[in-house]
């Protein structure tokens, strides 16, 4: 009878020593995983589960092996503006200038979008997507990793300085019929909607 009780006794404690084992990990799991809570206002991020953003992100893949290899025809794979094709052809042209080379750009306050990836210590590519009355709209963002935070990426007080100028590229994307497309490269044809 003792005997049970002790059994009884030493099981109760490891099964109490367990559980409370299993406890102290899931909250510390919890406050590290929950260190800032997300902000309402912020663009949402990239889910690797979510089939829309990881496609969006591969795009963003494409393009940065695409710029670096200054390969025109698969950045023109989403942007069928023939507009911009002509531009691209021509490498004295504005387009081409703001993508490639901004030395045929006076004064020009950015540096060209190859030359920010291609000078970046360690390239970052964030892919969110938005839904607004049934459609998807899709950025990404393209920056140094090793010069900008996440905070960072869509602080509206960085975005709009001339740090984030020179630091980061973005490209917007609307989804039609399945596939997504631009209207513009690397945002190109968009100004910021910053104060001055």
């Amino acid at each position: 009878m003792k005997g049970e009780q002790n059994a009884g006794s030493v099981w109760f404690v490891r099964g109490s020593t367990l559980i409370s084992a299993v406890v102290i990990a899931c909250c510390c799991g919890m406050l590290l995983g929950c260190k800032k809570a997300p902000d309402p206002t912020a663009a949402p991020r990239a889910n690797v589960q979510n089939p829309v953003s990881h496609e969006l992100r591969t795009i963003g893949e494409r393009a940065v092996i695409a710029l670096l290899a200054r390969d025109t025809k698969t950045l023109l794979e989403y942007d069928h503006n023939a507009e911009d094709e002509a531009s691209l052809n021509n490498k004295s042209s504005d387009l081409y200038c703001y993508l490639f080379d901004t030395s045929c750009i006076p004064d020009a306050k950015r540096p060209a979008v190859y030359e920010m990836v291609s000078s970046a210590r360690k390239v970052g590519i964030d892919a969110s997507v938005a839904t607004v009355d049934g459609r998807s709209y899709g950025l990404l963002m393209f920056y140094d990793k090793s010069q900008v935070s996440n905070d960072e990426l869509y602080s509206p007080d960085f975005l709009c300085s001339d740090r984030a100028l020179k630091a980061t590229a973005s490209w917007h994307f609307v989804l039609d019929n399945g596939k997504w497309s631009t209207t513009t490269l690397f945002d190109y044809k968009i100004g910021r909607s910053c104060k001055q």
